[in-house]
């Protein structure tokens, strides 16, 4: 992974506004942003419905700005693919744990009125391939790769082989692979460990598993994982961030790795992770009792 870079505001040409269809009024944030980078005098690619295919737009951009909130950091991270461009995130949402920013600082720094030390952080993703009888399909995700149930009737099984050597079974409700990124998210509300987000490694958790030893496990990011469906399902699917689904059956092969290239996200040098662990989760805090 290569070290934190900064962001400035005068090395940028071209920048990507990407909008979500969830959030109408983030589209006309978006297309309000749209405006202020053409004023500046930077050339725009606006895409506001969240539907586009802009990998090829992305890798022509010095800079990609994400209006929404962390679900639209997610999105964006997807349909960007192998484009390696820096994103900020402007949070019209509740937690903003990825798009940390405002929309008036963002604004400000545009228009040259306050300046704003930032950093291009990158970070981890995953690289998943589901392979089905002759059927094959790959995509990334940046947060986790969850193996869920649409009607959890029966437990599964599923083995994990490690570098292509046979690790364990798990029997459980379903799987979560998490990066870094991710282990605040459906991992963490699993009891998986939250991990800094410059280490290259996954959590492997599973849900509610059978067996009292399965425990989550941290695997370095250098290894390939491989699971086997062995359960005969009929609403079993790998889910990325939450979002995208890719069906699976008995028998189904799904592998996760890291991606080659990483998610470059833009951050506030002032702001360190451990200060987003405690504002946005309350991270040691002591109870409130007289609350």
């Amino acid at each position: 992974m290569s070290p934190a870079r900064s962001l400035l505001r005068e090395d940028l040409r071209r920048v990507l506004v990407y909008g979500t269809p969830y959030k109408p009024a983030g589209q006309e944030v978006a297309r309000s942003i749209a405006q202020w980078l053409e004023r500046a005098g930077l050339e725009t690619l606006t895409f506001v419905d969240g539907q586009a295919d802009i990998s090829t737009a992305a890798a022509a951009a010095d800079l990609a700005i994400s209006v929404g909130g962390d679900g639209t950091m997610l999105s964006a991270a997807r349909a960007m693919r192998d484009a390696q461009v820096p994103t900020l995130g402007i949070n019209l949402g509740k937690l903003g744990f990825l798009a940390e920013f405002t929309e008036v600082e963002v604004r400000d720094w545009i228009e040259g009125r306050q300046a704003l030390d930032l950093r291009i952080q990158p970070r981890m993703r995953l690289r998943c391939r589901v392979r089905t009888g002759d059927v094959e399909r790959m995509e990334f995700a940046l947060n986790d790769a969850a193996v869920q149930q649409g009607l959890p009737t029966r437990l599964l099984t599923l083995d994990m082989d490690v570098d292509g050597q046979h690790a364990t079974q798990y029997r459980a409700d379903g799987i979560v692979i998490s990066t870094p990124v991710g282990s605040t998210a459906y991992s963490l509300s699993l009891g998986g460990p939250i991990l800094t987000p410059g280490l290259q490694a996954f959590i492997v958790t599973p849900i509610a598993p059978h067996a009292l030893t399965n425990r989550p496990v941290v695997v370095g990011g250098d290894h390939g994982l491989r699971f086997t469906l062995r359960t005969q399902v009929t609403e079993a699917a790998v889910v990325l961030d939450g979002h995208v689904l890719l069906r699976l059956e008995a028998g189904s092969v799904f592998e996760v790795g890291r991606a080659e290239h990483d998610f470059l996200l833009v951050t506030p040098a002032a702001r360190s992770y451990y200060y987003l662990l405690r504002q946005k989760l309350g991270w040691g805090e002591v109870p409130r009792w007289r609350e």
